[in-house]
């Protein structure tokens, strides 16, 4: 039986499990397996949010009802740091985001609006979201307190929707415009801190580059002579099927390809 995209997605994570296991340095590799959730569970979350889950995010939580993978490293006789973490809410726990939130005194106040309303990303030339009642958002991934990686609608009736991360000064910028190309661009990036961060104009602190450059190199590499930027590079990488994705290939420097 042919293998559908949920169970390839399954299978590229292991294969992401296995090539980490194989890194100087990491250790602790655990992937938090997690069981599919059911249709009805699915079901009962759209009505109880009046919103239509998209085909690609439902496929897959029938297949694992979230994802956590955790990594960590450890240099000469240092204790194991933890640095990789890929997570995905459980379906139960991905809740609506306002941009509202209680007080002290317990009264409801509404935040201020970011800059980025109403304006347009200037890479994907879409609208950036905003917290008003013309969308409906989702949090998908807390980010470790680095931001939020958002599941935004802009018509909750048709099932339509896009991954946008939203950062700490609550300004926007689109990921991607489906779950499945997401969830391959967190397994490209195996989980290192900030990554979300290579689609800002705030980019990766100094301290994360250097993760990259050990764990990632090429996920950070600028093809200077043809004047593409990685992100064009990455996008265009995504254009291949899942299961034609060679996990050893994907990781390597220019200087490591043979």
């Amino acid at each position: 039986m042919e293998e559908n995209v949920s169970e390839i997605m399954q299978r590229i994570t292991f294969s992401v499990v296995k090539y980490l296991e194989t890194k100087t340095g990491v250790c602790n590799v655990k992937l938090h397996e997690r069981t599919g959730t059911t249709k009805e569970a699915l079901s009962s979350w759209e009505q109880k949010n009046s919103c239509l889950l998209p085909d690609d995010l439902k496929n897959y939580y029938l297949t694992s009802n979230g994802i956590k993978l955790t990594w960590s490293v450890k240099i000469d006789s240092s204790n194991p740091y933890p640095l990789g973490l890929m997570y995905l809410h459980p379906v139960d726990d991905i809740m609506e985001i306002t941009g509202k939130s209680k007080n002290k005194a317990g009264k409801t106040v509404t935040k201020e609006q970011d800059s980025d309303t109403e304006s347009e990303d200037e890479d994907s030339g879409l609208k950036k979201p905003s917290f008003t009642s013309s969308y409906r958002i989702f949090e998908l991934d807390p980010c470790a307190g680095l931001g939020k990686v958002c599941l935004v609608y802009r018509n909750s009736h048709s099932g339509c929707s896009e991954i946008w991360f939203l950062d700490r000064s609550l300004r926007w910028h689109f990921l991607v415009a489906n779950f499945t190309t997401y969830y391959r661009l967190m397994l490209l990036h195996l989980g290192l801190p900030q990554w979300q961060y290579i689609f800002t104009d705030i980019g990766l602190s100094m301290q994360a580059k250097q993760w990259f450059n050990i764990y990632a190199p090429s996920r950070i590499q600028t093809d200077v002579s043809q004047g593409r930027t990685y992100e064009h590079d990455l996008r265009d990488s995504l254009s291949v099927t899942p299961n034609q994705l060679d996990v050893s290939k994907i990781f390597k420097g220019k200087n490591e390809k043979k």
